[in-house]
């Protein structure tokens, strides 16, 4: 998993921007800096930053590329969402946000590394709204993705199997991620690490 940090430094880039955004426009903006940046065969310098500079200069670049730039657009999706078919929305954000985050995290294991992503990113989501109602169609719709793979694939690195147990534990009871760390969340993060399942 080279790279991790500046991976997960983009998507926390990308949820600060989201959570500033009191003028969708302006956030756009930001995120499209990212994504021109990302995008450009070459480090041009208006898109240049230690951050930028450092995912560029990642090994697999070139490989992640796609996937980078997936979790940009699917934070841009729920930033310019209008209130109107949040399934949509979910699906697109799912995929782009989680599915993208995961896979630049496991190229060559993109396929489920997706799948777990998305549904993960539905829990992760889902523990972060004051909005009860998206709240749970975040969850209604991470069940939906759990019904496509019902048991964890096996193969995930150690992180994202954490990451993705915990979140199909919670989802398949209905519930968001905890914005505290819970003892019983503690307990299944152990033993996930420990055993990896």
């Amino acid at each position: 998993m080279d790279g991790a940090r500046q991976i997960i430094a983009l998507d926390n880039e990308c949820a600060h921007i989201a959570r500033q955004a009191r003028e969708p426009m302006m956030a756009q903006i930001r995120l499209a800096w990212w994504r021109d940046g990302l995008a450009s065969e070459e480090a041009l310098p208006a898109h240049r930053s230690p951050q930028m500079d450092a995912l560029r200069a990642l090994d697999q670049f070139g490989d992640i590329r796609p996937a980078l730039i997936a979790i940009i657009d699917g934070w841009e999706e729920m930033i310019l969402w209008n209130g109107d078919q949040p399934e949509a929305m979910l699906e697109i954000y799912a995929s782009g946000r989680g599915g993208g985050f995961f896979s630049a995290l496991r190229p060559d294991y993109a396929g489920d590394a997706a799948l777990e992503g998305a549904i993960w990113s539905m829990w992760d989501l889902a523990g972060h709204l004051g909005d009860a109602e998206l709240s749970a169609a975040a969850i209604a719709y991470g069940r939906q993705l759990l019904m496509k793979k019902p048991a964890m694939p096996g193969g995930l690195p150690r992180m994202l199997a954490m990451l993705s147990g915990a979140a199909r534990h919670d989802v398949k009871r209905g519930a968001a991620m905890p914005m505290q760390l819970t003892p019983q969340l503690y307990i299944r993060l152990l033993r996930l690490q420990i055993f990896g399942r």
